[in-house]
């Protein structure tokens, strides 16, 4: 029979709800209404089958010790503030009935201070759960991170040295 396909082998893929080359974590958020292209960004999502409604929370620490989370004065949602480092919570799902996107982002290099940001999740209401996936952007290159198992309270998901602006 004559070939299907286009090219000289038989292999195809497929790719997982049209996101060919994208990031379904970096869509979820854009498709929240969050920032997608700051300096430094901290995005999870969770809940992808609907059968975990609870809530996670995205917590990030700067070196100066100002935590930004959901009851941080620094919320898009919530008079628009930044950090003094410009950071900013910009997207908070609570018990969300589909996928969850939480996003924290810092769109101002010259304001960003030299040192340790530290990123972690918390299952705030410790229901059951099958876990989570991450990404951090810095500059333009994704790091992704995935948890596959129960959540029970506290994920250390990853800290970021930023020296000299880099």
């Amino acid at each position: 029979s004559k070939p299907i396909f286009k090219w000289s082998n038989n292999y195809s893929w497929t790719f997982n709800g049209n996101l060919a080359g994208k990031s379904q974590i970096k869509e979820a958020v854009k498709s929240e209404g969050g920032k997608i292209d700051g300096v430094l960004r901290f995005s999870i999502i969770w809940n992808e089958d609907g059968k975990d409604i609870l809530d996670f929370d995205a917590h990030a620490l700067e070196p100066s010790r100002t935590e930004i989370f959901y009851s941080s004065p620094y919320r898009k949602d919530r008079g628009n503030q930044r950090s003094a480092l410009s950071g900013q919570l910009d997207v908070d799902m609570i018990n969300p009935v589909k996928m969850g996107v939480e996003n924290i982002v810092w769109d101002n290099l010259s304001k960003m201070k030299d040192g340790i940001y530290k990123f972690w999740i918390r299952n705030f209401n410790r229901g059951a759960n099958k876990g989570f996936k991450a990404e951090i952007e810095f500059n333009g290159e994704t790091y992704a991170y995935e948890y596959n198992k129960q959540v029970p309270g506290d994920i250390h998901v990853a800290e970021v040295t930023l020296k000299n602006g880099q």
